[in-house]
């Protein structure tokens, strides 16, 4: 499961999108590179999705494929040279 921070879900809030279209944070391929990357976009929503919800609503759809690969990830918020962004942190190795 990815969980999303409150300050990340606060920029949610703020994403229109048409209505009948949730946020969908899926796998992307870059059509130069063949790398497989995530991207957030209106989209419909799936069966199989990881609903994210805030106060009862839906959120934010995870695909399947990408709630998988990014079991344990935090999405949070971050600053760029650009403002502020969307960043996922996955699980680091456990130590023992």
């Amino acid at each position: 499961m990815i969980t999303v921070t409150e300050e990340a879900r606060e920029l949610f809030l703020n994403v229109e999108h048409p209505e009948g279209t949730v946020l969908r944070l899926d796998p992307v391929t870059d059509q130069n590179t063949g790398e497989t990357q995530v991207g957030i976009a209106a989209g419909e929503p799936q069966a199989n999705d990881q609903v994210v919800e805030h106060n009862g609503e839906s959120l934010l759809h995870i695909a399947a494929p990408v709630s998988e690969a990014l079991d344990g990830s935090v999405i949070n918020m971050v600053e760029t040279p650009e403002g502020v962004g969307i960043g996922i942190t996955t699980p680091g190795p456990v130590d023992s």
